[in-house]
């Protein structure tokens, strides 16, 4: 195949090359004249389609690569300087506690999160190892991070005119607390979340999520209906309710769900234990956009619209 491409770009192809009709004399012909003109532009066009073959089939993009291949480095540079992401912002940090690393949509640079800073979508959250974090998205939706978590938020929308919202996020690794419930305006909720083994979404509901790279652990709390799916299976739905535990695991077969005492509901709900809320957090979706629009049209200095 490549060499198929090389011969094409380069223009290697002996039936079209021109010989005269008579010739005279036999020459002698060097070897790198055969299929260029010369050997030193047939050089020079060969590594030209080298280059032009690495650059189409060397790197995937961003977009193509998955949430999973998308590795945060340790050495990743932390900046001082907080900038926003792209678009509006979807959601706030309500307080941290230790070192916790929020990333844009370039893995490579991260900024220290702090209490107020907002989040954007593409946003990826990562916990140290002593690290917690608190935050709050735009439809409602309180969650808190254990150390050691890597969480992104893949979308997260609210639409006030049709009274609707929608959240999806990834947990890569970790443990996370989420609190799941539509604020008054909102008539339409949907709360999806995804780690590496399950998928499962809500639209009411208290549960915690222990994920790694083979197993899925969920425990639920009080008023609470989670549609769960088995990636590895996921022609299978099986649903939750209050009070229980499914363990899903990166293999097929039956699934057991299991109930949890309030002794053990009470121990599992110390470990992630919701941190203080912040007064500095915005109590809706217009009000955070409202935040972000005066805080920006402040630092240019010009009068920003409502949105």
């Amino acid at each position: 195949m490549v060499n198929i491409l090389l011969n094409t770009l380069c223009g290697v192809h002996h039936s079209i090359i021109p010989f005269p009709r008579q010739i005279q004399k036999p020459q002698k012909t060097p070897i790198f004249s055969v299929g260029c003109r010369n050997s030193e532009t047939y050089n020079y066009r060969y590594i030209l389609c080298l280059f032009l073959l690495l650059l189409l089939f060397g790197q995937p993009s961003f977009a193509e690569m998955t949430i999973a291949e998308k590795s945060l480095p340790a050495d990743a540079i932390v900046e001082e300087l907080f900038q926003g992401g792209s678009g509006l912002p979807v959601g706030k940090v309500q307080a941290v506690r230790g070192e916790v690393i929020v990333f844009h949509r370039e893995p490579t640079v991260g900024y220290q999160a702090k209490t107020g800073l907002p989040l954007y979508h593409g946003d990826t959250i990562s916990t140290r190892n002593n690290g917690r974090i608190l935050c709050r998205l735009i439809d409602g939706t309180i969650f808190s991070l254990v150390p050691e978590t890597t969480l992104t938020i893949l979308q997260c929308n609210h639409n006030s005119a049709r009274k609707s919202s929608v959240s999806f996020l990834s947990l890569k690794h970790g443990d996370g607390r989420f609190q799941v419930k539509a604020t008054a305006e909102v008539l339409f909720h949907e709360f999806k979340i995804q780690t590496p083994t399950a998928y499962a979404q809500a639209q009411e509901a208290d549960f915690i999520i222990k994920a790694s790279q083979d197993t899925t652990e969920i425990i639920t709390f009080e008023k609470s209906r989670l549609e769960v799916t088995n990636l590895a299976e996921p022609e299978v739905i099986f649903f939750m309710s209050d009070f229980q535990r499914a363990v899903v695991e990166d293999k097929m077969g039956p699934q057991m769900v299991e109930i949890v005492t309030h002794d053990e509901a009470e121990a599992m709900m110390a470990e992630t234990r919701l941190l203080p809320q912040s007064k500095l957090f915005a109590s809706s979706a217009e009000k955070y956009r409202e935040e972000d629009t005066a805080a920006k049209a402040k630092e240019s200095g010009g009068n920003a619209e409502k949105y």
